[in-house]
């Protein structure tokens, strides 16, 4: 018998292993569906287990109780019934999919679907049960069929990711929220106001925005440009960073109450980020809040500023420099001065 117990030992632990996030899945349909949708996971992963040692068995008694061929046959038939779960992996409900997130790498999520729990009627024992009445034809769907608030989100998110990824301005600044374009007047404002301790209390990706457009215009360009023109440089500089090439995909769509406010969770290459996206039901159409997209280009801002190993300020002077040709001023972290008038 002691020859059993390592083959035996590392079939358990490669079953335990993989039954781990299998078990997470049923619960996590229980959790949110009941045991009407995490019934058939729980019975599946008994039969993976019994299967498994089935097979062993057979292949124990077939070829002269060899352990290691035993425990190959079990591994193999375990791998095996594991590529059966990848669908199940796949529609996943939200929780698993956070808690799981590092699946999701391997295996492509499908979007998200509602799994809502069913109550069953009960009818009194003395209540009649009629036939149902013959259902009728659904009728023709028109040609104009007005969308879902969900399809008029997602048509503004794909467009707006087609346009970001072109650098189209033009597709862009229409699809925008208000509070988008409110971040461009304030940037304005804080181009021309802030002195070097409200610069220290921003963001550090507004913080180099403002000391870039300080660098490349003049006073007199800062004080006449509009925020149009503003948002205008910003999309076709590439601001809104979504990644390289990225596969970016609505998962799932929550309208919250009132019908004109939604979040949104999103796949990026077969991830599914903490963030979400927010969209607004403004002038009669869905306009999504771009400055969610921001966070992605200060992550990538700071990556390069840990390779460089310099200080934040050695880095955004250097790249100023480099990107303009000209070495920027110490006025940059100063107010810009008025104008003064022509006499």
């Amino acid at each position: 018998m002691k020859r059993l117990l390592v083959p035996g030992a590392l079939c358990l632990l490669l079953f335990v292993a993989l039954s781990i996030p299998k078990f997470q899945l049923a619960l996590a349909f229980f959790e949110e569906a009941g045991w009407r949708y995490s019934k058939p996971l729980f019975v599946r992963l008994a039969i993976d287990f019994l299967f498994g040692w089935v097979v062993a068995l057979v292949v124990w008694l077939q070829l002269d109780k060899r352990p290691w061929v035993s425990a190959l046959a079990f591994c193999l038939s375990t791998l095996i019934v594991t590529s059966f779960w990848i669908t199940s992996v796949q529609n996943a409900p939200r929780s698993f999919r956070q808690d799981a997130s590092y699946l999701y790498r391997f295996i492509e999520a499908k979007p998200l679907r509602v799994v809502r729990q069913v109550e069953q009627l009960k009818l009194p024992p003395s209540a009649p049960v009629n036939p149902p009445a013959p259902m009728e034809a659904p009728d023709a769907p028109a040609e104009n069929e007005a969308k879902s608030p969900e399809e008029e989100i997602e048509e503004t998110f794909y467009t707006l990711m087609r346009a970001l990824k072109k650098r189209d301005a033009a597709t862009v600044l229409p699809l925008a929220d208000e509070r988008t374009w409110d971040y461009f007047s304030d940037l304005k404002e804080l181009a021309l106001t802030a002195d070097r301790e409200a610069l220290e209390k921003l963001k550090t990706i507004d913080r180099f925005q403002v000391l870039a457009l300080r660098h490349i215009k003049t006073p007199g360009d800062i004080a006449r440009i509009t925020r149009e023109n503003l948002f205008m440089e910003a999309v076709v500089q590439g601001w809104f960073y979504v990644g390289d090439k990225p596969d970016v995909r609505i998962d799932f769509v929550d309208l919250l109450p009132g019908g004109n406010q939604a979040m949104a969770d999103i796949i990026v290459n077969s991830v599914i980020p903490d963030e979400r996206l927010e969209f607004f039901r403004q002038g009669g159409s869905w306009k999504m809040n771009l400055l969610t997209l921001l966070p992605h280009q200060e992550e990538k801002l700071m990556a390069t500023l840990r390779d460089k190993q310099q200080t934040e300020q050695e880095f955004f002077l250097d790249f100023l420099e480099r990107e303009t040709g000209k070495a920027p001023s110490p006025d940059i972290w100063n107010p810009v001065p008025d104008e003064p008038e022509q006499g």
